[in-house]
């Protein structure tokens, strides 16, 4: 991970513990959780310190002339997260390691999404056409639905849409990386930090690249493209879609796929050496338990998986 990549995912973290710990919804284990994401890494000690100057962590940001009760209309609020977090930090002015925490979009913008899940929870919505929308751990998403379009924009994570039938007009996707657009049944999106992967399941999808490279998705195949063009078209195996029941199932693929899955599953760090990360991994992992994950993955590779602390740990050759 680049130091710009890393800074990113600190200052994320952060982030969502200062929506929690102004949400009213935390309670003595959320507290603690917070006091060890803290005391496991001394950057974490340093932003969170900053952040209490400023912000207040278990105060309300008085100082900052916002009210108690309207930090907690704010933060309930997902319309307004971005913009409350936003206005407060641009107020305060706060840099951690040379680069100032409001122009870090991509974190306060999950932090405003229409729809998000946290670490480690899947959740099933409802949308207003009747279709539904599953959202695995760490996804969010905005929506834009009229008389005219179905538009789900997925800003990071992924997602399965089962499209209500008879709805009308098409449905569209839009990633980062592209777009998307079918008319019905099933379709998974997945969105990474430099590639998307979509599958289909009954029937076709349409795909278009930001520079017009466009893709007809056959029926039972998923394809993976990154804004400039597309993969090879493979068949689904039909497995893709079972973090729906928090399962995991892989067939020969690399360690490093496996080790992104359990990313948004897990509090902490969990880092991997690249020099493991091309090992072929096939079996069933129940994704709730990344723990036991980890444990199964020592006993039939040659990796050595150190914990520094329940936070942090580290996946490396034997």
């Amino acid at each position: 991970m680049s130091e710009r990549n890393e800074q990113d995912r600190l200052i994320e973290e952060a982030a969502r513990w200062i929506v929690l710990l102004h949400s009213g919804q935390a309670g003595p284990a959320e507290r603690q959780a917070y006091f060890d994401w803290r005391a496991a890494d001394p950057r974490h000690d340093d932003l969170c310190a900053g952040l209490e100057k400023t912000l207040g962590v278990f105060q309300v940001p008085v100082a900052q002339g916002v009210r108690s009760d309207l930090v907690r209309q704010a933060l309930e609020a997902p319309s307004s997260r971005r913009q409350f977090l936003q206005h407060t930090l641009v107020g305060a002015g706060l840099m951690f390691g040379g680069g100032l925490l409001a122009n870090r979009s991509v974190p306060l913008a999950e932090l405003s999404a229409d729809l998000q899940t946290p670490t480690g929870q899947r959740q099933t919505f409802q949308l207003q056409d009747g279709s539904q929308l599953i959202l695995n751990a760490r996804s969010a998403v905005d929506l834009d639905f009229s008389n005219q379009q179905r538009h789900v924009r997925l800003r990071s994570g992924e997602m399965l849409l089962k499209v209500a039938a008879g709805a009308g007009q098409p449905f569209t996707i839009d990633t980062r990386l592209g777009q998307a657009r079918l008319a019905g049944d099933q379709l998974l999106v997945r969105q990474g930090d430099d590639n998307c992967r979509v599958v289909s399941f009954a029937t076709g999808v349409e795909l278009l690249c930001p520079n017009g490279a466009r893709l007809h998705l056959p029926p039972a195949s998923q394809v993976s493209f990154d804004g400039k063009g597309f993969g090879p078209a493979l068949a689904s195996r039909g497995a893709e879609a079972a973090w729906v029941n928090g399962l995991l199932e892989v067939h020969d693929r690399p360690l490093g796929e496996v080790i992104d899955a359990l990313r948004p599953y897990r509090r902490g760090v969990l880092r991997l050496d690249p020099a493991v990360a091309g090992l072929c991994v096939s079996g069933l992992y129940h994704l709730d338990d990344s723990d036991l994950v980890l444990e199964a993955l020592s006993r039939t590779l040659p990796i050595r998986v150190a914990r520094r602390t329940d936070l942090w740990v580290t996946i490396s050759a034997v």
